[in-house]
């Protein structure tokens, strides 16, 4: 079967390097179902290697970091040239997009894209209410590619959630056969899912020996706390109106906060179930859920979607579970007859971006007998 030809958008940026590194990944496990034709990148970068931009970006994070482990560009793409985001050239280049770029951006290009028969899988958020595009994580909602059909559109478009709702959302699915009533989380989030900015000087300082927030001075408001409150609901229970997903529950109310880590989303999860239940069968529940068959045999897809272990999970000992696309589930204790914390720990770059996008992209190739 011949390769699909594939195009990273914003593959200079930090959730772009990661499914620059995606790919490789899969080139070497054997899944080589696709050739990388093309990467775009900020003006910055436009006309550089990709392993130039690599080196520079990383080089500049480990300087403002201690704890930073810098990330080296696969040698087999290093001499890429960065593009710019022109929809005529990419159409002609390619047929499929893993899109890292900022909402912004992908409000303008993601559609000429799709008009001109490439499909898009995006990790950006500016689709993710579109009522045609949906929202998909596959272990989760798979059914949902089916909505694809219904886009008039010569290419397809499929989005996946925030980081935050990655991780804790596949665990709510496994205990939905107790009913899901009420959900308070707190994040302790990496800075990674801040993007390169925090490679800048005023953040670096202000996160140092630190726990901040994402708090939008001009809005009043935290935007990665609305987004991890609604998509689940979205992802769990088919809505595709904000309004409607407020109204159709479970009550989700998220906090989120920044740590300085450089990986992985920590989220302590507090639950309230529909029925009474012990801690044996929430335990039980979670280390036996898995998600379809039709998804368990994507390239991308971890042998083991939610781990348990007893103790509090933590990024250093546990995040490249399933070579990070797994959630890695401890801490669970009784609180009452129905109600029960915990904590989850996701790989915010793999799970949470744009290997989760790739996900996608592996399940309506799938659905289209392409791999």
């Amino acid at each position: 079967m011949a390769k699909i030809r594939l195009g990273i958008l914003g593959a200079t940026g930090m959730a772009g390097r990661s499914a620059v590194i995606h790919e490789e990944n899969l080139k070497q496990k054997g899944q080589d179902y696709a050739s990388l034709e093309l990467v775009t990148g900020s003006p910055q970068s436009q006309g550089k290697n990709l392993g130039e931009v690599f080196k520079e970006k990383e080089r500049d994070l480990s300087t403002r970091y201690s704890f930073w482990d810098q990330r080296s560009c696969p040698e087999s793409y290093s001499q890429m040239k960065v593009h710019g985001l022109d929809a005529e050239k990419i159409s002609k280049k390619v047929d499929y997009v893993i899109s890292a770029l900022p909402s912004a951006v992908a409000k303008e290009i993601e559609p000429k894209l799709r008009e001109r028969g490439v499909n898009v899988f995006s990790n950006a958020s500016e689709f993710r209410w579109k009522n045609d595009i949906p929202l998909i994580m596959p272990e989760v909602n798979p059914d949902q590619i089916k909505r694809v059909n219904e886009q008039s559109t010569k290419g397809v478009q499929v989005n996946n959630p925030n980081c935050t709702t990655a991780g804790f959302t596949p665990v709510l699915k496994a205990l939905e056969r107790f009913g899901l009533e009420k959900v308070n989380i707190t994040t302790f989030q990496a800075i990674s899912g801040k993007g390169d900015k925090v490679s800048g000087s005023e953040y670096a300082s202000n996160i140092k020996g630190n726990v901040v927030d994402d708090w939008n001075k001009r809005k009043q408001y935290n935007g990665e706390e609305k987004k991890s409150e609604l998509e689940p609901v979205q992802i769990l229970r088919g809505s595709t109106d904000r309004q409607a997903a407020q109204k159709k529950g479970p009550d989700i109310s998220v906090q989120t906060a920044r740590v300085p880590t450089q990986f992985g989303h920590l989220e302590s999860l507090k639950i309230t179930l529909s029925k009474k239940v012990d801690r044996e069968q929430v335990v039980d529940a979670i280390e036996t859920w898995e998600p379809p068959e039709q998804v368990r045999e994507l390239p991308t897809t971890s042998q083991t979607s939610l781990k348990h272990v007893q103790e509090q999970p933590e990024p250093e000992r546990h995040l490249h579970h399933g070579d990070g696309m797994g959630v890695v589930v401890g801490d669970i204790r009784q609180l009452d007859e129905n109600r029960f914390s915990m904590f989850c720990l996701s790989h915010n770059l793999r799970q949470g971006a744009t290997w989760k996008a790739r996900q996608s992209m592996e399940l309506y190739l799938k659905s289209k007998d392409l791999i």
